[in-house]
């Protein structure tokens, strides 16, 4: 495909996802061997890369400037994988398993957090609403393929609920908000910040996600970089790693300034900051490596067994049209670049 026209395709798929076209593969090569730039795509999430985005770390240890590009949800980021625009970032378990079923040229790489209890299905205070099984014809909106859409499910599986008996409306978190006060939803499935918000405007919990990962629905916000980026510029991709190891080692020794970082960058005040950061299950550079998540280099950890267990029910849901093997999921976990990023 030539020039032209590949620049064509993907402004095409840009416009029809809604994101801003980004550079063009292959016109970030310098002489020097980095790139002209990273693309790092981001969620409003208050994890540890919202730290190193507002105290400026990734420029400072990468050396070359950084575009941020906020997206909605992870899938959002696989449209941008694919097409090339964004170099890295996070998006949710249950988008990354549909990335790798696709075929989306990307490598998990990291782990931002576990999702507990910054993720929730939220219903009116004075709702009638008391368990899941009262939703059976009501409206409920969750941003498709994302985690909570995901746990939404789960939770209909859990409580025996037909999912056809449910109105449920494919909302990003901005719209999910916009629809709740003025009450076009029952209820709706989302993350925070945009989960504060709807509490405060006559909400009230139903379930969590940290309740349905106690029941074996384990959830998190995934790291995927770009196959082609990073096999270009490994170095970059470890370097950036590092920052967000150090940023998870500054949320556990200094709490108070990283609250104040991430409220700085949401807008909000820093007691508020501190609970939502709260609600997240923090994982450093050094778990990660463990058996229990990513593992190491030749030898996978469980995040791919939560990968299989997400894919098959994803299978079975009918989002994805088939369910990878372990084999698959190890194949697309990569743990190197953490590797070299620890030494």
């Amino acid at each position: 495909m030539n020039r032209q026209l590949r620049a064509a395709v993907v402004a095409m798929v840009f416009a029809i996802a809604g994101i801003a076209p980004l550079a063009a593969e292959g016109a970030q090569e310098e002489e020097s061997g980095l790139p002209q730039e990273i693309v790092i795509g981001f969620q409003a999430i208050p994890n540890a890369e919202i730290i190193a985005k507002n105290l400026g770390w990734h420029e400072e240890a990468l050396g070359i400037p950084v575009r941020w590009v906020q997206i909605d949800s992870g899938r959002d980021l696989n449209t941008a994988i694919a097409a090339g625009g964004i170099d890295l970032g996070l998006g949710g378990s249950s988008t990354t398993v549909a990335a790798i079923a696709q075929g989306v040229p990307g490598e998990v790489f990291w782990i931002y957090d576990i999702i507990g209890e910054n993720e929730a299905l939220v219903v009116r205070e004075d709702s009638d609403i008391r368990e899941v099984g009262d939703l059976v014809g009501r409206r409920v909106a969750a941003p498709f393929g994302a985690t909570t859409h995901y746990h939404l499910l789960a939770a209909f599986q859990e409580f025996g609920v037909d999912p056809e008996t449910v109105e449920i409306f494919d909302m990003q978190p901005p719209e999910m908000l916009a629809a709740w006060q003025r009450g076009d939803i029952d209820a709706g499935f989302v993350w925070e910040p945009t989960l504060a918000q709807m509490l405060e405007f006559d909400g009230r919990v139903l379930i969590s996600s940290g309740e349905l990962a106690a029941r074996g629905y384990v959830t998190g916000d995934i790291g995927l970089v770009r196959t082609e980026f990073a096999e270009s510029y490994p170095d970059v991709v470890a370097t950036y790693l590092a920052t967000l190891h150090r940023a998870v080692e500054f949320y556990r020794s200094n709490p108070d300034e990283s609250a104040e970082a991430v409220a700085r960058e949401f807008g909000i005040e820093t007691e508020e900051a501190a609970r939502q950061m709260a609600s997240l299950v923090w994982v450093d550079g050094e778990e990660q490596l463990s058996e229990q998540y990513l593992g190491r280099s030749g030898s996978i950890g469980g995040l791919a067994d939560v990968f299989v267990a997400t894919g098959q029910f994803l299978f079975e849901q009918g989002t994805i049209t088939s369910a990878p093997s372990r084999a698959v999921f190890e194949a697309a976990i990569n743990p190197s670049y953490l590797e070299e990023a620890l030494q």
